[in-house]
């Protein structure tokens, strides 16, 4: 065989294995997302590990250990000193939301709305068996979630004890005289995912923060639940922050025009600092993504992969970007995992 045919044998091969290799991620799509999500836990665990290693000089995978000890007892500790008061909260706003929504309706007449969606809901309320269906199907996805937790969770440990291991398996994967490329190209995959990991995780604390403790001062019901979904809501752009405005303008709502008035200033202010002001110090070197990239990126992935795919559609699109930008042009966070 002449060797213009070898190439062309070993193109048409490896464009065969690229296509079975994109059909096989689609079908696996739920595990591929979990895979994901475990990489970013061990992500996360390596950042938090980096400053002890520097400071206590001890080796990277016992650092590792006392980081994730580290974490699991604060989170611990936290949980005890204040989660009856969270809990007593969110309890608080799961009660008060719907007299919320009561109020809102009585006072702008939207009676005729909320009955047309209620006869949509009668009409489709399952019955008998379909009921029971439904019911094994609720229970089916609780065991499915706390399953999918443990795995995200224990993955991640066991990525963040042996990167290179995994990382060298993977760029085995390509044809030798790319495995640099590939190596190079991951790399700055994993800094840029640092690198937005650590900006991403202290503006969701800034504004959670900002938000809760604005929220208690203008004397918002259930303010720290509040501030606590503003800050989680925050790690989804643009849709996330909506989304944690209208309970708060809706618990607002009940205790006078004022304080609804203070209350939309208070989102609009603390949004503007974020956008403004406090995103853009925390991510001057990450992969900069356009608002309009970042909020189609949320409507594709949401298509594509349903709620799982909202909450990762700004890491997987930052991924997207770092593999296929220059690797030289890459971030640089600190030194590659041992």
């Amino acid at each position: 065989m002449r060797g213009s045919d070898r190439r062309m044998a070993r193109n048409v091969a490896v464009a065969c294995l690229v296509v079975g290799a994109f059909w096989i991620s689609w079908q696996l799509a739920e595990l591929v997302l979990l895979i994901f999500l475990a990489v970013l836990v061990a992500i996360t665990l390596h950042a938090f590990a980096q400053p002890v290693v520097h400071v206590t000089r001890l080796p990277p995978h016992v650092a590792l250990v006392f980081t994730a000890l580290t974490l699991a007892v604060t989170f611990g500790v936290v949980f005890y000193l204040f989660g009856s008061l969270i809990q007593a909260q969110i309890a608080d706003l799961i009660e008060r939301l719907p007299g919320a929504w009561a109020s809102l309706r009585d006072r702008f007449q939207l009676q005729q709305l909320e009955q047309s969606v209620m006869e949509q809901a009668k009409n489709n309320v399952p019955t008998g068996e379909a009921l029971l269906t439904a019911v094994r199907g609720l229970t089916s996805n609780l065991a499915n979630l706390v399953v999918g937790i443990f795995l995200v969770v224990a993955g991640g440990i066991y990525l963040a004890i042996q990167p290179r291991l995994y990382l060298d398996g993977l760029v085995a994967l390509f044809p030798e005289e790319n495995q640099e490329v590939a190596r190079a190209r991951l790399h700055a995959a994993g800094s840029a995912l640092r690198l937005f990991l650590k900006a991403q995780l202290m503006a969701m604390v800034l504004v959670g923060v900002f938000t809760g403790v604005g929220l208690w001062i203008i004397g918002v019901p259930s303010a720290f639940a509040l501030g606590l979904f503003a800050g989680l809501a925050e790690f989804v752009p643009m849709v996330g922050p909506v989304a944690s405005a209208i309970p708060a303008l809706l618990l607002a709502a009940t205790v006078g025009f004022e304080t609804t008035m203070w209350t939309l200033a208070l989102v609009v202010l603390v949004q503007q600092l974020e956008g403004n002001v406090l995103t853009p110090l925390l991510q001057q070197q990450i992969v900069s993504l356009p608002a309009a990239v970042a909020l189609f990126a949320v409507v594709a992935f949401a298509t594509l992969f349903g709620m799982l795919g909202v909450v990762l559609a700004t890491p997987l699109t930052v991924l997207i970007f770092a593999l296929v930008r220059n690797p030289a042009a890459a971030p640089h966070s600190g030194p590659a995992p041992q």
